[in-house]
């Protein structure tokens, strides 16, 4: 699978996505993706900041469930991974507020069903159990 493909399969799996710019390790800026993606006023204010930082796209970081999962278009080093993780969390916290703990919980809810739906590869009735 490519970048592209990853990271749009990525964005649409989660319920919250985010394109990652990235300058030093420590500078980071999160475009949001998903629940809402950035609007005009966000990007010009993104704009006003950009300049002398050297920010670059680096990748998409999402929440899938209850686990983050990344996209990146680069390696980048454990102090990048580190630094994107401490923020991504952050953003996280931060964006859901009140709701950080009901989403989860509805989460974890979602993630349970989606496995107890899946089909037994296990033939039935077993034949170890047949008297």
């Amino acid at each position: 699978m490519t970048y592209a493909e990853k990271s749009t399969q990525l964005a649409l799996d989660a319920s919250v996505a985010v394109l990652v710019l990235m300058g030093a390790p420590n500078d980071v800026e999160f475009v949001p993706i998903k629940p809402r993606a950035a609007d005009e006023a966000w990007r010009a204010e993104l704009k006003a900041r950009w300049p002398g930082r050297g920010l670059r796209s680096v990748g998409v970081i999402g929440l899938c469930g209850t686990s983050a999962r990344c996209a990146l278009r680069e390696p980048i080093g454990s102090d990048a991974v580190e630094a994107l993780a401490t923020a991504f969390f952050e953003y996280i916290r931060v964006l859901l507020g009140d709701d950080f703990a009901a989403h989860m919980a509805a989460a974890e809810i979602e993630e349970l069903e989606r496995h107890y739906a899946l089909e037994d590869p296990r033939p039935y009735p077993h034949p170890d159990l047949e008297a």
